[in-house]
């Protein structure tokens, strides 16, 4: 199906835009499925208008940030398209954020509003009140919103491995850049019905609210945290055509119980982000499945830089993440760093005189990777994550990718351990696929020489763990395990 085409607008940077424009020609097509509950395109625009005018009667000033502290939720979407609309920024707050890094970010921010699920009963109020079953007569008109594609509609967490986090400043030409990039990689058209296995507070979850603008519905999780049997009873009872997550998400999903009882029939594809996804990993849950496997691309300090699409071959949605968007470009430094620069990276941070780009004109990505002879871009792992042994470098994502395909290894990740002769050594940390066999070192060495690397990559220590540790969207939190090998 080809995805709508809306006219011309004033306003080519406001979703608000694109609801209105759904809810007018399809008000009782389903929008978003929470918990039991069915959201009509015509009922969510008439929310949204009705908080656009409950914020500005409230006093909210332009450019104030708001933030947001929700799980997935219909509620959350309705927040996240009014605020910008009356003319502040929203500022998603993920819920995995402690008390002083919450109160941390409201005070960087200069935000002094907090949404949370105390306030929805009073805030959503008039919208429940009036809701029924029949469509509304139709919105109120879009409010006249500064067009300037430059004004900041988003402050967004960095993932802050290095300490706190930044606030990042989206743009609505930043935000418009990266939906179009991103649903025309998908290939996304409203007969979607997305998925969102992240939350939305994060980046990758965000980007499902993208699709709501050609007119996808989307399915809510509701509950704080990723289940897999709520992820595929809600994939089963709703037909989702797309799931939206990290990898960690899909191995999870893969080692469930409730997966052969699951009908994915209808779901298209799977779209992750956020960590390296096994190759092989992509392979099984294609073959267990039907859906393709599209990997996408970015930081929330740079922007997203490419998106895997259905129409590419196996192989290359398998190994690579897709191609550049047509508004970016990619550079290869001479050490292996990708660096980018276009229309989806933020000019600066918020509240800062600078933002990601380096003195040579480009954002740094910290990845290791390269153009393939077709233009599509294999990242191969992270700088920092390098072990540096004896002055020779050990990529882990390559070491860890090799155990995952031993049959007794559900999971791996190499970190570094300080070592006074050599600099560092490798020490893998394991999670078993079985205890009756549990993996050792032997048993790691042996299987990488079979499978033909080099022995100054194999690891020199093994520590079995119930499960690897993550951090952020998908991450593997190296730090803590590192932190593990002092105890």
């Amino acid at each position: 199906m080809t995805p709508p085409s809306f006219p011309p607008t004033p306003r080519p940077f406001d979703p608000v835009t694109y609801l209105d424009a759904n809810a007018r020609r399809r008000p009782l097509a389903p929008a978003v499925f929470d918990a039991g509950r069915e959201v009509t395109f015509g009922e969510l625009a008439e929310v949204v208008h009705r908080l656009i005018d409950r914020f500005r009667d409230d006093g909210l000033g332009e450019g104030e940030p708001v933030g947001v502290h929700l799980s997935n939720r219909w509620e959350y979407v309705a927040l996240e398209l009014a605020i910008p609309a009356a003319g502040g920024v929203v500022m998603p707050l993920p819920l995995t954020l402690g008390e002083a890094e919450k109160r941390w970010a409201m005070e960087r921010s200069g935000a002094t509003r907090l949404v949370t699920a105390s306030d929805l009963a009073d805030l959503f109020a008039p919208a429940r009140a009036t809701a029924t079953t029949s469509p509304p007569v139709g919105p109120a008109p879009a409010p006249s919103l500064p067009a300037h594609p430059e004004r900041i509609v988003e402050i967004a967490l960095t993932s802050g491995t290095t300490g706190m986090p930044k606030l990042a400043s989206l743009s609505a030409k930043l935000k418009q850049a990266t939906f179009a990039g991103f649903t025309g990689r998908l290939e996304v058209t409203e007969a979607d019905r997305v998925l969102v296995m992240s939350p939305l507070t994060q980046g990758i979850g965000g980007m499902c609210l993208y699709c709501l603008r050609l007119g996808a519905s989307l399915i809510m999780l509701h509950e704080p945290r990723f289940t897999p049997g709520t992820v595929l009873r809600l994939a089963t009872e709703h037909r989702a055509t797309m799931l939206v997550g990290v990898p960690t998400n899909v191995v999870r999903l893969l080692d469930s119980p409730n997966l052969a009882k699951a009908d994915l029939s209808t779901a298209r594809l799977t779209a992750v982000a956020g960590a390296p996804m096994p190759p092989d990993v992509a392979a099984a849950w294609e073959d267990s499945t039907g859906s393709l496997v599209c990997i996408f691309y970015g930081s929330m300090d740079a922007g997203q830089l490419s998106v895997g699409s259905p129409s590419d071959p196996g192989p290359k949605r398998h190994h690579t993440v897709g191609r550049p968007h047509d508004c970016c470009e990619v550079m290869i430094t001479a050490e292996g760093e990708i660096c980018m620069r276009g229309d989806t990276v933020q000019e600066r941070y918020w509240g800062e005189d600078h933002g990601p780009y380096g003195e040579d004109g480009w954002a740094h990505m910290g990845d290791l990777g390269r153009l393939d002879e077709d233009g599509y871009l294999e990242v191969l792992g992270r700088t920092r994550d390098l072990i540096i042994r004896g002055g020779t470098n050990i990529n882990p994502h390559e070491v860890e990718q090799a155990l995952r395909r031993h049959p007794a290894i559900s999971d791996a990740c190499v970190v570094g351990r300080p070592d006074r002769d050599l600099g560092e050594r490798a020490v893998a940390f394991l999670v078993a696929r079985d205890r009756a066999q549990e993996p050792d070192l032997p048993l790691v060495k042996e299987f990488l020489e079979a499978e033909g690397m080099a022995r100054y990559k194999w690891p020199e220590e093994v520590r079995l763990i119930g499960e690897i540790p993550l951090r952020g969207p998908g991450k593997v939190d190296r730090r803590a395990l590192q932190g593990l090998l002092l105890t």
